[in-house]
């Protein structure tokens, strides 16, 4: 059906828009190569079949935030498009986020395919049948395609974003995430989108499952990552954030690349798999548990449980609410048990020997379902701490001064010093330089910025610090260490924060020292024992840190601390603070019974207008409104955008007949359903309205609001029968609303009046989200009065020259426009010219039906006249008076006027 509200002209009614709106299509650009399960935005590849619908949407804006007037019509678009994501092939695509709606891929509305980037990988069949000249299959690209995708009222395409299943998924021990040493390996050596590297010249042990390798570590100390690279870069810079953030160090040997870690202690770790399943209720309520036990665990079994509130709208979700209530259990945490968050739910990990032995058993309750999973390790790294050399003063090579005499390099040997001055020359420098810094300026506070996947991958920031440090020296910190590739905040980027923070802390001295080619094999990360008898330094175990040689062979070491034991996390168990996550599907809830009513003319400023107040529940963020005249079939009117201040009388409100302001009497208010607030004004504010508000039909201002219990007021000092409204008695229960700018506003054609309209209001929550259909919200009817119209008298003349014989019509008049006659027909007047008989009685008539009389008694020469209700007529309707059925004798030259208004 068409707009039954609003009307403007054909020369307001806005276009159909021509083209499609996007926010990517780039031509050139690079295509972004996912490792691990990260989300990520696409590229539009392409779009075809745009359309512009006509729809029964109207209305542009209206008075006071409603809508409709001098509307038009409207269009609803759709689109096919294919939308590239990375660089294939990948495992898969899970959750989909546009708009403010999320989804899982595979569900979105209108999808057709999703290619996973494989070199085989078949068009659309869609494209093929409908497009085959730009049917493509964009090999090695993955991809999904929408067919006739429904853009709604705006032909802009939603910006989506996708949690992608990147490359290298299971080399990670939870099956989502990368094991670093998996990425380097296939970021270097890939035939296809690799830097091109000799695959001979990567050091085999960086993949190996040796207890000494790269990958072996990053698996048991639980580092896992998802590196997205979408801008162009060097190699050597993506290399050397992955290595610093997998505490390690990358080293050119030969003609092999290494990467050796840091960690200088043996790590061992099992992970368990904990996958949820099931709806999320978006009320909250759901509960998983799980139980953990162990006989050398205090107070086992320990139950760990999580309850829903409401706001996660994925099972990473509900995942990280889990993991953080079991890092919360310092139990657990003290022996050994850990947990991080996967897309399907948790990871729990078990770093150490004796924790691996731990017995789980999950259980839940509501919609939402908890199962154990797989299995993945134990993983093991073994460092190898054994020194190389044992260096000590035959070893060292000193630079002989430059000052009175030849410059030239020692052979080593106590030797060194003897005889030595500064003046004659000789070997005065020291063999070993030490460089300590102080501990009051080594960062103690270190902020790692990462993303959460239980939160819709948003940035996180991950903090780590030494409380005693800081208590000594107080916070020191540098700016925040960006590491996005890692994805799970409570695992991986809390062992990367502590190691980064121990590093920070711990080795802060630098050793320097000269050796000959007899030494050439040492290299980056190599351990050796120093030694200097002057400084009292004895066999210290060092970490070659870098090598230089000069051109007469000379190596130039340099060196940090190697403890033992503190290049590893030692993990703690700590309060997490969730935050707060908008649940963007949340529902809204109906909307409150809603308040429909008309004002008087003086609040109008022409058109004819329909008021609603309208409010909801805690969640409740506006609501749009559909119109209908038969009750089947809507139109879109317009939006309220928020709750109106509205409720129900507490107390019966009597009358009043007194002089202004009503000082007798209490309004009493409930306003517990719209959570509404009502403040106190000035007398003068009040006498001019400034309070206005709405109950039962009459209009009344309020000067002093009372709260009497919660979202219970008294009002005094009211001003009534505001704008001509009548006053009147109300009852406990009656319909109250402030009027104010929450009312929504919606003009109508006087056409409407006498007539019955039906109402819809499908909500959205806080955020706009959560939208209800149509179908899924109750309609309320309401009976249009046409009481905003300003009252211009309009008078209906008529007269009858001599007898009227039996049922004779004596006046027929058709209407031009909307005319309501009163009731009892206040202000018309009748004569006649001689007097009855007996009593003549006329009938008035709409349309053929009776409406009401005009009464002449016996002897009378004036009529009076009967109408029960207030009678409209409308524009085409007609107006007839009939004679009685019985002709008076005597009766003649009657005239008549009919006064009503429009």
């Amino acid at each position: 059906m068409g707009g039954i509200l609003g009307g403007g002209s054909n020369a307001k009614q806005p276009k159909a828009v021509g083209s499609l709106q996007f926010q990517t299509s780039q031509q050139g650009g690079v295509i972004p190569l996912v490792y691990g399960t990260t989300r990520m935005t696409g590229n539009l590849l392409d779009y075809d079949d745009f359309t512009a619908t006509p729809s029964s949407k109207t209305g542009g804006k209206g008075k006071g935030g409603g809508g409709g007037k001098g509307g038009g019509q409207q269009y609803t678009y759709s689109a096919s498009f294919i939308m590239g994501m990375c660089q294939g092939p990948i495992a898969g695509m899970g959750i989909v986020w546009w708009d403010k709606n999320i989804t899982t891929l595979s569900a979105l509305t209108g999808l057709s395919t999703i290619n996973l980037g494989e070199d085989s990988q078949a068009a659309d069949p869609f494209w093929v049948s409908n497009h085959p000249t730009k049917a493509l299959s964009y090999s090695g690209t993955a991809n999904f395609t929408c067919n006739n995708y429904q853009l709604g009222y705006t032909a802009t395409l939603p910006n989506f974003s996708v949690e992608v299943e990147g490359i290298e998924t299971m080399s990670g021990a939870n099956g989502y995430d990368a094991n670093p040493a998996a990425v380097v390996a296939d970021f270097l050596t890939n035939a296809r989108y690799g830097a091109g590297f000799p695959n001979a010249n990567l050091d085999p042990a960086v993949t190996s499952l040796d207890v000494t390798s790269y990958q072996s570590y990053c698996s048991a100390a639980g580092i896992f990552v998802s590196p997205m690279v979408d801008t162009q870069q060097t190699a050597q810079q993506c290399l050397a954030e992955i290595a610093n953030l997998s505490n390690s160090a990358i080293v050119w040997s030969g003609d092999l690349l290494k990467i050796i870690p840091y960690g200088d202690q043996a790590l061992t770790a099992t992970y368990q798999l904990v996958t949820l399943g099931g709806a999320v209720a978006t009320a909250g309520g759901d509960i998983v548990s799980l139980d953990f036990s162990h006989p050398e665990l205090g107070g086992s079994p320990i139950t760990v449980s999580y309850t829903t509130t409401g706001q996660e709208q994925t099972h990473a979700a509900v995942g990280a609410g889990m993991v953080q209530a079991i890092l919360g259990t310092a139990e657990l945490t003290a022996f050994g048990v850990w947990a991080g968050v996967i897309p399907g739910g948790l990871m729990i990990a078990m770093r150490n020997a004796t924790a691996q032995a731990t017995v789980f058993a999950a259980g839940s309750s509501g919609g939402i379902t908890i199962a154990l999973g797989s299995t993945a390790g134990p993983f093991t790294y073994t460092p190898d701490t054994t020194p190389i050399y044992s260096l000590d003063d035959n070893d060292y090579i000193v630079q002989e001064s430059s000052v009175g005499g030849n410059r030239r390099v020692s052979p080593g040997g106590p030797a060194l010093r003897s005889g030595a001055a500064p003046i004659t020359g000789g070997f005065s420098d020291d063999p070993l330089h030490i460089v300590r810094s102080t501990p009051a300026d080594a960062n103690n506070y270190i902020q790692l910025q990462c993303k959460d996947r239980g939160n819709s991958y948003n940035s996180h920031i991950v903090e780590s610090f030494d409380q005693a440090a800081v208590d000594l020296y107080g916070i020191r910190r540098d700016t925040s260490l960006k590491a996005e590739m890692i994805v799970d905040p409570y695992l991986t980027g809390a062992v990367v924060a502590q190691l980064v923070l121990q590093r920070a802390l711990l080795f802060r001295n630098t050793y320097s020292f000269k050796l000959g080619w007899k030494y050439c094999l040492l290299e980056p990360m190599d351990l050796v024992q120093i030694s200097d008898s002057r400084l009292g330094v004895a066999a210290l175990t060092v970490r070659i840190t870098a090598v230089e040689e000069d051109e007469e062979g000379t190596l130039t070491i340099t060196a940090e601390d190697f403890f033992g034991g503190y290049s590893s996390a030692v993990l703690f168990g700590k309060q997490s603070g969730g935050g707060y996550v908008a649940n963007w599907n949340a529902s809204p809830g109906d909307a409150n019974a809603p308040l429909i009513f008309e004002p008087p003319a003086a609040l109008l400023s022409g058109d004819l207008e329909i008021w609603v107040a309208l409010s909801g529940g805690a969640n409740w963020g506006g609501a749009q409104v559909w119109i209908s005249s038969d009750g089947s079939s809507y139109a879109y009117a317009g939006t309220i955008p928020g709750p109106a201040t509205q409720g129900t009388l507490s107390a019966a409100l009597p009358g009043y007949g007194g002089s202004e302001p009503d000082t007798t009497n209490t309004l009493a208010v409930d306003l517990t359903q719209s959570h509404g607030q009502l403040l106190s004004v000035s007398a003068a504010d009040a006498a001019n309205f400034a309070t206005l508000c709405y109950v039962g039909g009459e209009l009344l201002a309020f000067q002093t609001a009372t709260l009497t219990t919660t979202y219970h007021y008294a009002l005094t000092g009211l001003y009534r029968g505001a704008y001509g409204s009548a006053i009147g008695s109300h009852a406990a229960g009656t319909q109250f609303a402030r009027l104010d700018h929450a009312i929504g506003r919606f003009p109508y054609p006087s056409t409407l009046v006498g007539q019955t309209i039906y109402l819809k209001f499908p909500s959205a929550n806080l955020v706009g989200g959560g939208a209800q259909s149509l179908a899924s919200v109750p309609a309320y009817t309401y009976t249009v009065t046409g009481s905003g119209r300003a009252s211009v008298t309009t008078t209906v003349s008529g007269s009858y020259t001599g007898s009227p014989t039996a049922s004779l019509v004596i006046q027929r008049y058709v209407f031009a426009d909307t005319v309501t006659f009163p009731a009892g027909l206040t202000g018309s007047q009748g004569m006649a010219g001689v007097t009855a008989t007996a009593t003549a009685t006329y009938s008035i008539r709409k349309n053929g039906m009776a409406a009401g009389t005009m009464v002449f008694a016996a002897g009378a020469l004036a009529a009076t006249f009967t109408m029960t209700l207030a009678t409209t007529y409308l524009a085409g309707d007609i107006l007839t008076i009939v004679a009685p059925a019985s002709a008076d004798a005597t009766l003649a030259n009657l005239a008549w006027t009919l006064v009503g208004s429009h």
